[in-house]
């Protein structure tokens, strides 16, 4: 199976998008939680599509290698942003409690 890591890496920034988004318009709790649970079933997703190509790196065009680093560079980001909402989802909920 051939991975088209254009159209994933475009996939995935779309999803970090959105979920920046709620971010942004300064979501309530369950409205951050939401989107945090979506871009963390993206990534479930996405993530064994990234798996390292090996040998067939040398064959990927250009285009799909450059694409390649961009999904496991938003991967990276998806799961770092995924740990700060879940650290500050438990906050507020601490906090309101």
């Amino acid at each position: 199976m051939t991975v088209n890591f254009l159209k994933t890496a475009d996939f995935l920034q779309e999803e970090l998008q959105a979920f920046f988004r709620v971010l942004r318009l300064g979501g309530d709790v369950e409205a951050i939680r939401s989107a945090a649970e979506r871009l963390r079933k993206t990534v479930d997703e996405v993530e064994p599509l990234a798996k390292d190509p090996g040998e067939a790196w040398k064959d990927l065009a250009p285009d799909q290698r450059w694409a390649y680093l961009r999904v496991l560079s938003h991967l990276g980001t998806a799961d770092h942003e995924i740990k700060v909402a879940t650290q500050q989802i438990q906050q507020r909920t601490a906090v309101n409690s």
